[in-house]
């Protein structure tokens, strides 16, 4: 049966997978084949050293296939780790040649879905979701041409807990049955103060009497970059090993890092998010929290990477303002209790991908229309005549249509030939980042201003100069030699509800309680709805004609002027259809608010609109709204919240 499998962090979800899938089919005489789908290609890594041993054991393949480790799939083996995007390369290029299997997934009897609630309502995990009607397409043309015997696919589905697991179940494994594992481990604060993490950590590490593994979790590459030099000067004498991981950092130096944190005692590392997956970097004795985690889920994944080998994960929690340490008592309060909330909705943008690649899957490099049409009805609601985006994509020569059927267009073609076509990760330009010595990479994705240098990898590194779209760098140990304004470059990120939900738990809100402040004549209103419930604030503002530069807003609060702590009429009256008319004619400033990807902007009208109403869950929110009491005075928590004004 096909299972979602909901238990605790380093509770084990690999092994309850892997063992009982592997004995259930070591006997089928002929080949068979578990593909194993991670987030990461670090977790992949860590995956195939975990199982690569018991699995030759018992005298089975494993093979892992990554953008780093292409290795040649030239036989159909037992176990197959790979990406989303490694996994959409290998059904486009995994046939076999002169064999009767006819493609290296013709013998997939289970799929393992690794970490599947990070990738949930990602355009990643929505290319997972079409992946997986590939492959049931490819095992039907497998049991006609006699590749294998049946069409039968499991899907075990591993997952952090979640708090609607049934909407995991239905984007994944329709039909599938969820295990939630009771049980979680044990958070203690070390210490109830909260301060800035370069005092926290020189206080804490002053108190010990034994070496500590820390890891120190941060929201951005460049306060990573930052902390690391700060602190390591600060460390200074203590004999500790500073370093740094992040997602910009080359992976030589990554892997430094990993193998770092395994072989040194004293060390304190600094991460993003990289870190917060299973990597294998041994057992870490304190879990530091710079600043609040972007959400519930990410934040127990962070908590989660420490004293794995224990039911207690020690954390400090640090803040640089007050802001911070109230939201980091406030998560920290909901993760305890087990409040957990991710925003998620539909990501038709993957849809043209999908169609490109599932048209290069194609021996001819082309498919009919109704082939292509049916795919698309698979995977998207029939009503919403999905069968445009076919015709979307042919207007702007991604695809070409003649009496043979629909081949790539040049754009296309061109994603073809470096794997652009299997991926939805939105790129990001920037310089490189080489030493001029050596010649290595250090970091990727910087966008430089002016100054003297910069920081990263941990490193005080001059200019010496660019070359193209390089910065060749010098290492030096002066850090006024390594001054200069810099970056990395990115996109804009969606606040997720998260924060906000738990400020309103921790503060003891009911739903319709909004506290409200006036302050200076303007009347702040503390909605605690997150980005989604920001956005449609805005929307009703606008569909009222209220003056926009009036309002200020963000995803715990707006503020606009008054005199008065009564709810305003344009908050009042349920005035739906004008929202929706709203929608339909700015559809763009509403993807821009939600941070939605750039590909959604080449979809159908009607399928933008779709998409933006489903992410706005209008229905639920319009209601909270209308219905909400602004609740002004002595209230209990106006002290905690005028820190936010």
């Amino acid at each position: 049966e096909d299972v979602l499998i909901c238990s605790a962090t380093a509770s084990g979800k690999t092994e309850a997978a892997c063992a009982p899938l592997v004995e259930n089919y070591i006997d089928i005489n002929g080949p068979w084949t578990i593909l194993y789908i991670s987030p990461t290609r670090a977790l992949v890594n860590d995956l195939y050293e975990r199982l690569d041993m018991p699995l030759r054991r018992l005298s089975l393949s494993v093979i892992r296939r990554t953008g780093d480790h292409a290795t040649r799939l030239d036989r159909i083996p037992h176990v197959l780790i790979t990406t989303p995007e490694s996994f959409d390369s290998i059904l486009c290029r995994g046939k076999l040649e002169g064999s009767t299997f006819g493609h290296v997934l013709s013998r997939v009897q289970a799929i393992v879905l690794d970490e599947i609630h990070l990738l949930h309502g990602s355009p990643r995990g929505e290319q997972v979701r079409w992946l997986l009607e590939r492959l049931k397409r490819l095992k039907s043309q497998a049991a006609r041409e006699n590749w294998c015997r049946n069409t039968k696919i499991q899907i075990i589905g591993l997952s952090a807990t979640v708090s609607e697991p049934e909407n995991v179940i239905a984007s994944f494994m329709p039909k599938g049955k969820i295990v939630n594992v009771p049980g979680k481990r044990e958070i203690q604060i070390v210490d109830n103060e909260i301060i800035s993490v370069e005092k926290m950590l020189k206080r804490y590490i002053d108190s010990l009497d034994k070496p500590e593994k820390i890891l120190v979790f941060s929201r951005s590459r460049k306060r990573v970059d930052v902390l690391t030099c700060k602190v390591r000067s600060l460390l200074n004498g203590l004999e500790y090993v500073v370093t740094e991981h992040h997602g910009s950092l080359d992976k030589r130096v990554r892997k430094d890092a990993e193998e770092a944190i395994k072989e040194h005692q004293k060390i304190v590392v600094f991460a993003t998010s990289t870190l917060e997956l299973g990597i294998d970097i041994g057992d870490i004795d304190l879990i530091v929290l710079d600043e609040p985690a972007p959400d519930i889920p990410s934040l127990l994944q962070r908590i989660g990477r420490g004293n794995r080998r224990t039911n207690i994960t020690k954390v400090l929690l640090c803040a640089e303002n007050k802001t911070d340490e109230i939201l980091q008592r406030a998560m920290i309060y909901a993760a305890i209790n087990g409040w957990i909330l991710k925003d998620y909705g539909p990501n038709f943008g993957v849809a043209m991908q999908q169609i490109a690649s599932y048209i290069f899957q194609s021996p001819k490099r082309t498919r009919g229309r109704k082939s292509i049409e049916g795919f698309i009805r698979a995977c998207i609601n029939d009503d919403l005549n999905s069968k445009q985006i076919i015709d979307n994509m042919k207007q702007s020569g991604e695809l070409i249509e003649n009496e043979a059927g629909i081949r790539l267009g040049e754009h296309w073609l061109n994603m073809t030939s470096h794997g652009g076509i299997h991926s939805n990760i939105e790129s990001t330009t920037g310089y490189s980042v080489i030493d001029e010595m050596s010649g290595e990479k250090i970091a990727t994705g910087v966008s430089f201003a002016e100054g003297r240098g910069l920081k990263t990898g941990g490193q005080f590194l001059q200019i010496c100069r660019f070359n193209d779209l390089n910065i060749e760098v010098k290492r030096v140990n002066n850090e006024n030699l390594a001054q200069g304004q810099w970056n990395y470059a990115g996109k804009k990120n969606f606040n997720d509800s998260s924060q906000a939900f738990s400020m309103r738990k921790y503060l003891e809100l009911d739903e319709d309680q909004w506290p409200v402040i006036l302050d200076n004549g303007r009347l702040y209103v503390f909605h605690l709805g997150g980005g989604i419930r920001q956005t449609i604030v805005e929307a009703l503002a606008k569909t009222n004609f209220i003056d926009m530069d009036t309002i200020k807003s963000n995803h715990f609060y707006f503020s606009f002027p008054s005199r008065s702590t009564e709810k305003p009429p344009w908050l009042a009256e349920k005035r739906t259809a004008n929202l929706e008319l709203l929608i339909n004619s700015e559809v763009e400033w509403f993807e821009n608010k939600l941070c939605r990807p750039l590909a959604n902007k080449k979809l159908p009208h009607n399928i933008r609109v779709y998409e933006i109403k489903k992410w706005l869950k209008l229905d639920k929110e319009l209601y909270n709204i209308f219905h909400c009491k602004f609740t002004a005075g002595n209230h209990k928590c106006t002290g905690i919240l005028k820190k936010f004004i």
